[in-house]
């Protein structure tokens, strides 16, 4: 096994915990841009792989594209569908972050509202999107954080990048708008998990 090979598979397995939430690692950094195609094709200069775009699921005038930096690093590029549209001119707007996410356990999910109240922190409940399991709560700085866990996890040794990347093959093939949990499950198993 090459040294990357064993990095990868310890940080994989390292969890944080404080207070009851068990930290896996950043999520992906959410960017709200002017010009989508522009923005993915800098960050591919910059040698992140687009893996798909679809909707916005919380504005229909935007859409949105998850772009793979490397291990199990994303990017979320926001922006509009079409010129003219402009969406947050105001703060937060262009060029900053939209929300931080943070990788969380389904597990934790399951638990998470009582589990931040008990933490002295005011989170939402639960909501689902797509594949994803979110809660959301601000930084003290009104920062947007959301917690975030799969519907369906990959099982150990299974890189997410894969999972993502079969996933969004078999959303397009099946000319599916969004990518959803029945895409994670069938990727997963097309990958031998």
């Amino acid at each position: 096994m090459r040294l990357w090979e064993r990095l990868e598979s310890v940080q994989t397995s390292c969890a944080r915990r404080a207070d009851g939430v068990e930290l896996r690692g950043l999520g992906y950094p959410a960017i709200i841009c002017r010009d989508m195609q522009q923005s993915i094709d800098f960050y591919s200069k910059l040698g992140m792989r687009h893996l798909f775009t679809e909707p916005n699921r919380d504005d229909p005038e935007s859409a949105q594209a998850l772009l793979h930096a490397g291990q199990d690093d994303y990017l979320l590029l926001v922006g509009p569908t079409h010129e003219g549209v402009r969406i947050a001119e105001s703060r937060p707007g262009v060029g900053s972050m939209q929300y931080l996410t943070l990788e969380v356990s389904g597990a934790f999910i399951d638990q998470a509202y009582f589990e931040l109240s008990s933490a002295g922190l005011q989170a939402s409940e639960e909501i689902r999107r797509g594949y994803e399991r979110l809660v959301f709560l601000e930084d003290p700085n009104q920062v947007l954080i959301a917690l975030v866990a799969w519907t369906t996890e990959p099982p150990p040794g299974l890189a997410r990048s894969a999972v993502l990347a079969k996933a969004a093959e078999l959303k397009e093939a099946q000319g599916a708008p969004f990518l959803d949990d029945e895409h994670l499950r069938w990727a997963i198993a097309e990958l031998g998990g």
